[in-house]
């Protein structure tokens, strides 16, 4: 599935020079564009600091935003905005996945009905049917599933002493465990495998081409006929499992409806599996660039819960998301008007200098108050999870493969803008 997209081959130990593009650009306009361009930035971080440094409020016109959209780049700004009574991910915001602009799109239906996309009331009510199974306390037995899964997948290529990370772990690592969750059929797995990369391709509007925004369609649809027939045999013989919650809700008069329950299902695999696997690539990736701190994770487990907070603040997976003021906002004296359209920068954020000092390096001992999970009403439902299936993914990686490094000097980037990920990385194990 993977040699489906297109992808940035880089270093896997930058120079300083791979930084030098970023400092000669003056013009806001034309960072932001090398920003959103996978063949221009070469490493992202940079352009983030000169971003900040000339603009950290930033109005533009550049393709790909909505024009006249604000771009935030500071801490502050982005905590602020993202815990705003004024700041919501309202329906129109998923106009970004009309790719045809006709509304008819099957991707577009679906996304308009996920939770992130609901009226504000209608966002809140769903969210209450479903945050019970994701609390730190429900999340907590789901550990040994993890762990299940992980040693699975190491079964399946210890012998090899060598695995694309990506592409036999971190991808299908959490896909598996979401879909236990859920109750899916293990005989699906390879099925939704392939409609949940399509599906999160097209989720990615400045990247999406229209093969890309045809596959996610196609996969949207698949989605659709899969969960309609699921839930009917779910409704004849109910489990303790999410769906079967779900359910429940659905036939509780005005709780959920069957679009919300069947677009709530889609969202938590998407949601629930790229995301942990963006995040385990790039912990990686940070581990091997700082060759002392993965040495000392390794040899020191305890350190997991501390270390996953600093790995999910150096490189986090959502790098931006959209929120529609509804209110004037004020960031040091720059207005943002009513309607206007406002672009939360996480990754920018979670590297703030004023926030956390030297943020460039990957130090273990920080303990950080990151946005990768944002923050306020939207703060991401399934952060236990996450946090649950990186701690166990990565003991049980130093536990079976205590030798693991990488095999070569590069890497394949996504293309994406959005989320942020590996596409490619090889490794190695004695």
């Amino acid at each position: 599935m993977k040699n489906r997209e297109k992808g940035i081959r880089q270093d896997l130990f930058p120079s300083a020079q791979d930084a030098g593009l970023a400092e000669t650009l003056d013009d806001p306009e034309e960072v932001l564009a090398c920003l959103l361009d996978a063949e221009r930035r070469g490493e992202l971080y940079p352009f983030y600091h000169r971003l900040r440094t000339l603009a950290p409020v930033h109005s533009t016109q550049v393709a790909g935003l909505p024009p006249g959209c604000f771009v935030l780049t500071r801490f502050r700004d982005v905590d602020r905005v993202a815990r705003s009574s004024s700041a919501v991910n309202d329906p129109r915001t998923a106009k970004v996945f009309d790719h045809d602009g006709t509304g008819e799109g099957a991707f577009y239906r679906v996304m308009s009905n996920a939770m992130l996309f609901l009226e504000k009331s209608t966002h809140d009510r769903v969210r209450r049917l479903v945050y019970k199974a994701f609390t730190p306390l429900a999340v907590a037995p789901l550990r040994d599933l993890a762990e299940t899964v992980a040693n699975e997948l190491i079964d399946a290529v210890e012998a090899d002493g060598v695995m694309d990370f990506v592409g036999d772990f971190a991808y299908p690592y959490p896909l598996r465990a979401i879909m236990r969750l859920l109750g899916l059929p293990r005989e699906a797995e390879s099925t939704i495998e392939t409609w949940a990369w399509d599906f999160s391709r097209a989720g990615d509007p400045m990247s999406a081409t229209p093969e890309i925004i045809a596959r996610g369609n196609a996969a949207a649809v698949g989605y659709y006929g899969f969960f309609e027939r699921f839930l009917e045999e779910k409704r004849r013989a109910p489990g303790d499992d999410l769906t079967s919650m779900l359910i429940m809700a659905e036939d509780e008069a005005g709780a959920l409806s069957r679009a919300e329950v069947i677009s709530t299902l889609v969202l938590l695999i998407q949601a629930g599996h790229d995301t942990t696997a963006d995040l385990l690539g790039n912990a990686m990736v940070g581990l091997f660039r700082h060759p002392d701190e993965f040495e000392r994770l390794r040899r020191s487990p305890g350190l997991l819960p501390r270390a996953t907070e600093e790995l999910l603040r150096y490189d986090t997976s959502v790098q931006m998301s959209m929120r529609l003021v509804r209110e004037e906002i004020i960031l040091d004296g720059v207005k943002i008007s009513a309607g206007s359209m406002v672009v939360l920068g996480y990754g920018a954020a979670n590297r703030d200098p004023e926030i956390f000092p030297d943020p460039d390096r990957l130090d273990l001992d920080r303990d950080p108050t990151h946005l990768s999970f944002s923050s306020g009403a939207y703060f991401c439902l399934g952060n236990s999870l996450a946090r649950t299936e990186i701690q166990t993914a990565l003991a049980a990686l130093f536990t079976r493969l205590p030798t693991i490094r990488p095999e070569g000097g590069d890497f394949v980037q996504r293309w994406t803008t959005r989320l942020r990920g590996p596409l490619e990385l090889r490794v190695a194990w004695d």
